[in-house]
Order: C-alpha cells, then sequence, then structure tokens
C-alpha cells in the first residue's frame, strides 16, 4: 500500500497535478448546475475521471513535445529558451527520472480511461455527446502547439469553460442551458486568468522562445498589465449583462464580492511589470493569488446556483 501511495505521489508530481483545481473547480461548478436541475449524481463523478484524466494526461504529453524541443535546443545550446526551469516544467525528465517512452505510456492509460469514460456516454447520448467530445479531443491536441500561434488562452477557455459546463451539464440532464452557456462565458475569462497570469510572469521567456502569447502579442508588460485589468472588468460585465438579460437569476450578484480578491490579483501582478521572477517558490506565489480568486469566484458561483 506505501509503495502504491508513492508511485500516485510521483505520477502526480510528473503530470503536474497542481494545476487540477483548474479542472476540477469548473467541473464544480457544472456539478451544482446539473445538480439544482435534478441531474444524474453518477453520472457528473464520472465525467469529472474523465475530465482529470484528460487534464493530466495533456499536461505529460505538453511536457514530452517541450522536452523534445529542449533536448534539440541542448544541442544548440540554447536551451534555456525552451524551457522555464524556476516553474519545475519537465524536471521529471530533465532528473532523469521517467523516459519519454515511459510517458507515453501513461499518457496512453489515462486517454484511454477518458475514451472509455467518453464511449460510455455516447453509447448513451449518441451525437451531441460525441460532437462535444471531438472538439475538444482536437483543441486538447492543438493546445501544446498553440502558444506559438496565440491560441493558448482561447482554447483553454472554451475547453475549461463554454465545453465542460455544457458536457457535464448535458451528461446529467441530458439537455443544454442557455443561462449556464453565458455564463460560462464570464467563467471562462476567469480561467484564463490564472493562464494568463503564468505568461506574464514568463514574458520575457516566451518572448525569446517565439511563442505568442497574449501578454507577448501586447508588446510589452506594461500594455499586458492593462489588458489583464480588462479582462477582469469583462468577467463581471459579462455576469451583469446576463442578469439584467435575466439569463440569470439576481442570486448570481453575489457573485460581485470576489471582486476583491480578483482585484488581489491585479495589485499582485503589478509586482512583476518591471521584475522576473527568481524560483519556483515565487511563482507559485504569484499563481496561488489568482488560484485564490477562482476558488472564491467558484464558491459563489455554485451558491448562486441553489
Amino acid at each position: 500500500m506505501l509503495a502504491f501511495m508513492k508511485n500516485l505521489v510521483f505520477w502526480l508530481d510528473c503530470t503536474r497535478a497542481y494545476a487540477l483545481p483548474m479542472s476540477v473547480t469548473a467541473w464544480a461548478i457544472a456539478f451544482s448546475a446539473g445538480l439544482s436541475h435534478n441531474g444524474n449524481i453518477f453520472y457528473g463523478i464520472a465525467a469529472l475521471t474523465g475530465i482529470i484524466c484528460v487534464h493530466l494526461g495533456a499536461n505529460l504529453f505538453d511536457d514530452i513535445i517541450d522536452y523534445k524541443n529542449y533536448l534539440k535546443k541542448t544541442k544548440e545550446k540554447d536551451s534555456d529558451k525552451i524551457i522555464n526551469l524556476k516553474k519545475g516544467k519537465c524536471r521529471c525528465f530533465i532528473e532523469g527520472k521517467i523516459t519519454i517512452l515511459k510517458a507515453l505510456k501513461v499518457c496512453a492509460i489515462l486517454f484511454g480511461i477518458a475514451l472509455l469514460i467518453g464511449a460510455f456516454f455516447v453509447e448513451i447520448y449518441r451525437l451531441p455527446v460525441l460532437e462535444l467530445i471531438a472538439v475538444s479531443g482536437v483543441l486538447c491536441l492543438l493546445y501544446p502547439k498553440s502558444g506559438y500561434i496565440g491560441l493558448s488562452e482561447i482554447i483553454i477557455g472554451t475547453i475549461f469553460s463554454p465545453l465542460l459546463f455544457s458536457g457535464v451539464f448535458y451528461v446529467m440532464t441530458a439537455k443544454f442551458s442557455s443561462a449556464l452557456l453565458w455564463f460560462s462565458l464570464s467563467f471562462a475569462l476567469v480561467t484564463v486568468t490564472l493562464l494568463y497570469t503564468d505568461f506574464f510572469l514568463d514574458y520575457q521567456s516566451d518572448k525569446q522562445a517565439g511563442k505568442k502569447t497574449i501578454p507577448v502579442i501586447c508588446g510589452s508588460k506594461s500594455n499586458a498589465y492593462y489588458f489583464y485589468i480588462f479582462m477582469i472588468f469583462l468577467i463581471y460585465a459579462i455576469l451583469f449583462l446576463g442578469i439584467h438579460a435575466h439569463l440569470l437569476s439576481f442570486k448570481f450578484f453575489i457573485i460581485f464580492l470576489s471582486i476583491i480578491p480578483a482585484l488581489s490579483t491585479v495589485k499582485k501582478l503589478q509586482h512583476y511589470i518591471d521584475k522576473e521572477i527568481k524560483d519556483e517558490k515565487e511563482f507559485m506565489s504569484a499563481m496561488n493569488n489568482v488560484q485564490r480568486f477562482i476558488a472564491v469566484f467558484a464558491i459563489l458561483s455554485i451558491v448562486s446556483f441553489f
């Protein structure tokens, strides 16, 4: 049992499970919406299992691609421009703890479990679920290269909000919800704030690596900072319009309490306009600040559905 637990912890580290709160939080909101409509609890939990497997598998596959690029650039004596070691990126590969072949096998297992769960839902619901799985699968495959074509934030926002919300709600209730879809647009931006913070802190290294993240496209960290403020504004503007149009009930006004932690993330990023992160600990400190905002927003969202 002890050996199993050690092995589990090891692979959670290799698959960067610290990023799971992003997908689990999104699932929790969609699951709560499904419960508020008397949705199937078992189907909701099964969907969570599939989501976790896809997320961990995608993380590991992303690291495989980055590590291959790292090996290529090492030969060119330019590896520092590919992997930001301050984030622990590809650490398991670099430290020789796993090989690419072994990682590919784990990816196959994780994606295999997700496909079995997806097949189960396709057998029940047919085309609607198949379409959602197909779109999500294509976007997951595109993600590792999306940072070089300016689509990373859009892909993550789409996967972890409109697609995930619609998928979980549908398998639980056998229907779609226009109100939940509108709300997912607001939460998509909330989700993007986490990835955006990552890219903002990596502005220089991403720019050197030729990546086209939104902060890099903004042209400077100062411009990127102001764009982040604009995103925070849009989160609440979309929410307000949904309530005003009676798509969302007045209970959703409680979510506006999350403005306080949202402004805290704005203040935190301000410190890094003219400063680079020093190590993984400092990086995680900045990221945890955004995760607290997302957690508060999610909790208030869940409350709003009941």
